[in-house]
């Protein structure tokens, strides 16, 4: 007897969006302004009036060749992390019209608005696959060359000096300050990390050694734990990717508790007091200096903390704490070493929810790019490793603790980075079990 069988239909492929294309020639003036910009973060130095910088001048222009492009061609343009600052810069204004220093809240607000338009410059540059991870190895391939720059000056300074000196082990090359130093290198690494650039592995790995030895020689204690932080985060994300929330709980409370032996350990043994008397540099500037940093970091914020529970719901003015506290004859008059601390006294409760409003806006961004599903296959071409760049705002979360990262250039640049690939991912979707929605060929999100 014969039999015959139909032959099944076959289901119709899924639709996946074709490869990244390159960037279209209308953007090349400002995909390379911003390019030159971010080459030229570490320019910090010579200082010029108000804080401002050589690194500055590249930003305004890509600024400006952004704009005159997003009008000539009439793009889209979007604003990420608005509502945040906008917040921030209203109770700003505020506080620095009612208060006794309003020249120096005016300087304050007007980088706020500054590095803000940088951030949105660099988000709608990297508007496609191919501009997003141009930026991206942009990052990488500077950050590396300046790394080799930092540890060429360190050893030919010991050379011309016949041997290392303290400022040789606390180096900060053109960036001009040890921390900001220290937070560029870092957040380099990470980003080496996610983008996975060099892409050989034999040219990487030495890259990233130089980049750590340049975090170590900057001795920031914020660089170093931060460092820390960022790459710890990066495993707890890439642990829930790959095997769910679980796993990823479960990772964290062990890596809790390794930090919690930890410092009992350095505690048992001494580390920071034996490493204050070393005959290593690095270590004497870095972990020797842990306890005259934690010490300075108390006072700074219990002064900080006193004009609070002494002023209006207002706020003094944006960077008002340091003119305050002379005013006050207080015993160490600084700045306040924190954006928390230095937002609810500087710009009031108006001013802190407008910083907890930027938080959750960075948090919900990172969720959208937490894996190279989410992304889809052209972005996770220029972000291979997305978790890494997630990392690094753990590095900005510690340095927010310690300093006002809030008016770092770099810190602004890898908002924007990460606006980027949150703002114009596309809707497809990889299939699998993870992929959720429905597939289309084409759109944004």
């Amino acid at each position: 007897m014969l039999m015959t069988s139909a032959r099944p239909a076959s289901r119709p492929a899924p639709g996946l969006p074709a490869p990244p294309v390159r960037p279209e020639r209308g953007d090349r003036l400002p995909r390379w302004a911003v390019a030159v910009a971010i080459a030229g973060l570490p320019l910090l130095i010579p200082p010029g009036p108000s804080n401002t910088a050589p690194a500055d001048v590249f930003i305004v222009i890509a600024i400006g060749a952004t704009l005159l492009w997003a009008a000539s061609t009439r793009q889209l343009v979007k604003f990420p992390y608005v509502v945040g600052v906008g917040t921030m810069v209203v109770a700003g204004c505020v506080a620095a019209v009612f208060g006794k220093y309003p020249h120096e809240g005016a300087l304050a607000l007007l980088i706020d608005l500054f590095l803000l338009a940088w951030a949105t410059t660099v988000a709608n540059v990297g508007r496609t696959d191919a501009a997003a991870g141009f930026l991206m190895r942009v990052w990488c391939v500077t950050g590396s060359l300046w790394s080799v720059g930092l540890l060429a000056f360190v050893g030919h300074h010991a050379a011309s000096s016949g041997t290392a000196t303290a400022e040789a082990a606390r180096a900060s090359f053109t960036l001009g300050e040890q921390n900001g130093a220290g937070f560029y290198f870092a957040v380099t690494i990470l980003m080496i990390l996610a983008g996975r650039y060099p892409r050989r592995l034999w040219l990487r790995l030495p890259v990233l050694a130089c980049l750590l030895l340049d975090t170590l020689l900057t001795g920031s204690l914020a660089a170093i734990t931060g460092l820390l932080a960022g790459l710890a985060l990066a495993l707890i994300v890439r642990t829930a990717a790959r095997h769910g929330g679980a796993a990823a709980l479960v990772l964290f409370l062990v890596l809790a508790v390794a930090a919690a032996g930890g410092q009992r350990v350095e505690h048992h043994y001494q580390v920071v007091p034996k490493a204050q008397s070393s005959q290593n540099l690095l270590l004497r500037n870095s972990v020797g200096r842990a306890q005259q940093s934690i010490w300075e970091r108390q006072v700074i914020t219990y002064e900080t903390l006193g004009l609070w529970r002494t002023s209006t719901l207002v706020g003094l003015g944006p960077n008002a704490t340091k003119s305050t506290l002379k005013a006050q004859q207080a015993p160490y008059p600084k700045e306040a070493h924190d954006d928390w601390t230095a937002s609810l006294v500087e710009r009031g409760i108006v001013g802190f929810a407008g910083l907890l409003l930027l938080v959750a806006e960075i948090i919900w961004r990172a969720s959208r790019v937490g894996s190279p599903r989410r992304l889809g296959p052209g972005l996770a071409a220029g972000l291979p490793a997305p978790e890494f760049l997630i990392g690094a705002f753990a590095t900005m979360a510690v340095y927010s603790f310690t300093h006002q990262i809030l008016h770092d250039r770099t810190a602004w640049t890898l908002l924007g980075v990460l606006a980027a690939f949150s703002l114009w991912r596309m809707q497809a979707r990889w299939p699998g079990p993870d992929a959720t929605g429905p597939v289309t060929s084409r759109g944004t999100q």
